[in-house]
């Protein structure tokens, strides 16, 4: 039986919310996009049904949820509630109306427009303070959570229309944290995100995150990806290895000051990176002082604003028309945001300002899969085409 054969059939009620669609599907969970009894949109996780019956991986979810439940930062997705509804377990969670850092790159792409290095030091500015907070925070009893995200990465990064950014799915940080989990030497996470500590399975600490960062940062200010390789071996292995092209030598006249950043973020050896998230943010608001940018959510609403336009009503997801298989003339990869060409009578439904959706649901990324799909231009060793070279804000 197919995974979308067990999803819960939209307008399920678990607890105080509705489920109105099936956005996303992993390993573990699927992920819908519902409606509380207060109107407001959320996130609900729901355990995959197939893994009720598992002790070990109910606990893990639980956890997850009682973990993130300690966390309260403007920068982290947060959470309303974990429950259990008959077998179904659930965490309800804050909906982020935007888009996540891959999804964005591709937008970018697709509108052959440029992220400014004042955009992009501003959005690793917010997601390194909200990693500090979850580093630094303690359990009820004073006790501290010694919390790694260790997945940290383009889609693991989220920006409202307005600005924001979230830093989202601590999944695999809540499973290192758990008592009942205990894998050493399990490697989890995305190899080309991977601190080299991470990709040999050896301990890590908040230091990871912060060499996460570092990719990501790289990847927003030059267009390509950092470590590549064909297979998720060879990912790992320019990881450990430290191999990357300074972004110097991708993007004419790249600031020499935000390249030293970057190095120190990705140093191989964990004593050299920057000893915190806090330290990686002090770095970054240094060079937005010298650059006098700004590191606040205007540079980034401005981006949205010119890749979306003005802020989509979020409930005109639910004004949907789902389009079967044969009504497909044409279309990308199933996980493409792009737009399709169909054929009458959804032509009809368009016309009549529906929104027409594809019903097979977005993939979750797993173990060490590559964050970046193959056909998106962060693959491997190819740069984005010149126009999309990053440039400073007029």
């Amino acid at each position: 039986m197919s995974r979308a054969a067990t999803s819960l059939p939209a307008h399920t009620c678990l607890g105080n919310y509705e489920l109105l669609r099936l956005v996303a599907q992993g390993g573990m969970a699927d992920i819908y996009l519902a409606r509380a009894r207060d109107g407001r949109l959320c996130a609900v996780k729901v355990m995959n049904p197939s893994r009720a019956g598992d002790a070990e991986a109910c606990t893990l979810f639980l956890d997850e949820g009682r973990v993130l439940g300690m966390l309260d930062h403007a920068n982290l997705a947060g959470i309303y509630e974990v429950a259990k509804e008959g077998h179904c377990y659930y965490l309800a969670m804050e909906f982020v109306h935007g888009a996540d850092l891959r999804e964005l790159l591709a937008a970018a792409e697709r509108a052959q427009a440029a992220m400014p290095y004042e955009t992009a030091v501003a959005i690793v500015a917010a997601a390194a303070a909200g990693l500090d907070h979850a580093h630094r925070r303690c359990s009820p009893d004073g006790k501290p959570l010694r919390l790694v995200h260790r997945d940290v990465s383009l889609s693991n990064i989220m920006v409202s229309h307005t600005g924001t950014v979230k830093v989202i799915d601590f999944g695999i940080a809540c499973a290192a944290v758990s008592e009942h989990h205990t894998n050493p030497g399990v490697v989890r996470g995305k190899a080309s995100y991977m601190s080299p500590e991470q990709a040999l399975g050896e301990d890590v600490d908040l230091r990871t995150d912060v060499f996460a960062l570092g990719v990501v940062l790289y990847e927003l200010t030059t267009g390509r990806r950092c470590f590549s390789g064909a297979s998720d071996f060879e990912r790992m292995l320019a990881v450990v290895r430290g191999e990357y092209v300074p972004p110097t030598a991708i993007v004419p006249g790249f600031p020499p000051a935000l390249e030293r950043v970057i190095k120190t973020a990705l140093a191989v050896d964990k004593n050299k990176r920057y000893a915190s998230a806090a330290a990686l943010l002090e770095a970054l608001e240094g060079l937005a002082a010298a650059e006098d940018w700004q590191l606040h959510g205007a540079p980034i609403a401005a981006l949205m604003t010119q890749l979306y336009g003005e802020a989509p009503d979020p409930f005109a997801e639910l004004r949907t028309v789902e389009i079967t298989d044969s009504a497909i003339v044409a279309a990308d990869d199933e996980d493409s945001d792009l737009a399709i060409i169909v054929e009458a009578p959804v032509a009809e439904a368009v016309a009549a300002q529906a929104t027409v959706i594809i019903t097979r649901p977005r993939r979750l990324a797993r173990g060490t899969e590559s964050d970046v799909s193959d056909d998106l231009p962060t693959r491997g060793r190819r740069s984005l085409p010149a126009i999309f070279a990053p440039r400073v804000a007029a």
